[in-house]
């Protein structure tokens, strides 16, 4: 914040190799009224369009500015896991008191029901919050008001179901940010090398040549990536190296490599292959079955599927 109170806030994304990028940054004020985001919002869709998914932190005023400015567009507003359960622990954990054991299952369960992420258990989401809001009604601590304050903000959460629960969330292409925590990041680094007193094109300035710095730092960690795995040691391997390496970035084929990992690791057969004999193939039952790797202390080198 400079003698003008103003915030500095930095619009990140991830690149081609999974890295955060600095694409914009806006100064508001530090009362970060909703209109000062609508202006930033616009002036950002006028020069670089609408974000396909934005995360925040849940602030209102700049929630209410995406539905104004980005809500035509289909941008899909999340919100980042941590700061929900910052405001979980300022809400919820003076009702439990002293009892420590109780605030642990309360927030185990939580995070059981923020990390589930099977989209077959959408229906059952509401029965697990109401599991959920029970335990923090069991407890007798505070007064009713401090009560029904922390109740009301735990009813507002649980409404906002899709905007922070995995089983329903991952349905959007995040490229595996669940939270702001990126964009923290780089203000936490940005806060060494920019000064309150810095006037508006030394800033930029410093913005501009804190990313040119990690941009350089991408390039080269990205060609030690591709090095690191030319040597061929499977077929897949052959098909990477010759296929894949010329069109990917080092953090694609990493993702690539990591799914074909896994994906060795599962078989599709037959459920009962005398029945199928002369079916079509639209009536035959498969089911998928999984192989466990050996461990290492087991001596061997690993199950392998066909």
């Amino acid at each position: 914040t400079n003698r003008f109170k103003l915030k500095l806030g930095c619009w990140t994304t991830i690149d081609c190799n999974g890295k955060t990028v600095i694409i914009a940054f806006s100064l508001v004020p530090a009362g970060e009224p909703k209109d000062a985001f609508v202006w930033a919002f616009k002036m950002f869709r006028k020069h670089l369009g609408a974000p396909t998914v934005k995360f925040t932190d849940g602030d209102p005023g700049m929630a209410g500015a995406i539905q104004i400015v980005f809500g035509g567009d289909g941008t899909t507003h999340l919100l980042c896991l941590y700061h929900i359960f910052t405001s979980l622990f300022k809400h919820m954990r003076k009702l439990f008191g002293s009892d420590k054991a109780a605030w642990r299952a309360f927030v185990d369960m939580f995070w059981r029901i923020a990390k589930r992420s099977d989209l077959r258990s959408r229906c059952e989401f509401a029965a697990e919050f109401a599991e959920l809001t029970a335990l923090a009604q069991a407890t007798t601590c505070c007064d009713e008001k401090t009560r029904r304050l922390a109740f009301e903000w735990l009813a507002e959460l649980g409404e906002r179901r899709e905007q922070w629960a995995a089983r329903f969330t991952w349905k959007h292409l995040t490229l595996d940010v669940h939270s702001t925590q990126r964009a923290e990041a780089i203000h936490s680094a940005l806060q060494h090398i920019i000064s309150s007193s810095d006037k508006i094109n030394k800033l930029w300035e410093k913005v501009q040549g804190f990313e040119s710095d990690r941009c350089f730092r991408r390039f080269m960690d990205e060609h030690r990536h591709e090095l690191v795995h030319l040597v061929p040691t499977t077929e897949l391997s052959v098909l990477v190296r010759d296929k894949l390496v010329p069109i990917l970035t080092g953090e694609a084929l990493s993702r690539v490599r990591k799914q074909a990992q896994l994906s060795s690791l599962y078989s599709v057969v037959l459920d009962d292959p005398l029945a199928a004999e002369g079916m079509p193939e639209c009536n035959k039952l498969y089911r998928v079955t999984y192989c466990r790797p050996e461990s290492a202390s087991s001596g061997g080198a690993g199950s392998e599927t066909g």
